[in-house]
């Protein structure tokens, strides 16, 4: 891992010059984290570990730019502890190229799940938010993102993801979709989202759930001055059983410090769970950040999924 490490240093450092004579962008982020946990030590990890190449490119084509994103991430697949190990991995975040114009967007490849604006309604904590459920990202992935009509936009989006994994036989063509819609009005900002996959989808969720996975995506907030105030709801489904969480959240931005609330209720059916979060976010300019939140869950025994107990966090931020 550690010659893998210094190959990539040595690839950057070689490529950079390359990197500035296009028109692209080398960013990260990088965030340590100080964590008291219920019933377990004290742990001081490296939690988000982030670098990224963006950039776009004229074409032959009068009004159509093509664009580009790869982003990864040491070993977001297994944990935050195993980041601060020598047998920690990198692991794809995004990786899609693109067309851009007065038509829209269209990308290819491992995207943002657009109808995860909804959950960023409800979930505004920097560690908190394990009651939610939608994937954060799709991969083999074709998605149109409309422009902007008097503040609405709407996204489509299919995926293809070949073979099922470990099979050798083949699942639908089309193995889901996702199609939604925003819109923003001065303070107003309202989202709706829906996302259909098949359960052995390997590159999104769910992977070997019984039949297909749908999730329906509701929310909003409204800026009232300094103070936002959101509302999440989701309603998540497979063949035999169905998962409803309501969140709410309220924001208040003071100069450099931001701090929140949120509440998020979930039902599996049979058996529910609440998690609460409160925390305070501090700039130290554009580039770095303080975090500090407490968060509990309290979930039923019968609760799957449900990381129950409280929890401590301090962050620090830093961005390039």
């Amino acid at each position: 891992m550690k010659k893998s490490l210094i190959a990539l240093a040595v690839a950057g450092a070689l490529t950079a010059p390359m990197v500035a004579q296009a028109d692209a962008t080398l960013y990260g982020k990088l965030e340590a984290v100080l964590q008291a946990k219920e019933d377990n030590d004290v742990n001081l990890f490296m939690d988000d570990v982030i670098f990224g190449l963006k950039g776009s490119a004229e074409t032959s084509v009068e009004g159509l730019t093509a664009i580009y994103k790869m982003e990864v991430e040491l070993n977001e697949a297994a944990g935050p502890e195993a980041v601060d190990s020598e047998d920690a991995s990198i692991t794809t975040r995004y990786a899609y190229v693109g067309a851009t114009g007065a038509f829209g967007t269209v990308l290819a490849g491992r995207v943002a799940n657009p109808t995860d604006v909804v959950e960023g309604y409800g979930d505004v904590s920097n560690k908190a938010g394990a009651l939610y459920y939608n994937p954060d990202r799709l991969g083999s992935t074709l998605a149109y993102l409309s422009p902007s009509f008097s503040g609405f936009d709407f996204y489509v989006a299919g995926i293809m993801d070949g073979a099922v994994s470990g099979t050798g036989t083949n699942g639908d063509d089309v193995d889901g979709y996702t199609l939604g819609a925003n819109y923003m009005a001065g303070p107003l900002s309202l989202s709706v989202g829906y996302w259909e996959m098949e359960g052995t989808y390997v590159n999104g969720y769910g992977a070997g759930t019984d039949g297909d996975l749908t999730n329906i995506l509701v929310g909003g907030s409204y800026a009232f001055g300094p103070l936002t105030l959101g509302l999440a709801y989701e309603n998540l489904e497979d063949d035999s059983d169905e998962y409803e969480l309501y969140g709410v959240s309220a924001t208040y931005s003071a100069g450099a410090a931001t701090p929140y609330i949120m509440y998020s209720q979930a039902d599996d059916g049979s058996a529910d769970a609440d998690e609460w979060a409160l925390g305070l976010n501090y700039a130290l300019g554009k580039k770095a950040s303080v975090g500090v939140e407490y968060s509990t869950v309290d979930a039923d025994t019968d609760f799957a999924n449900a990381d129950e107990g409280d929890q401590f966090n301090v962050s620090y931020t830093v961005k390039f």
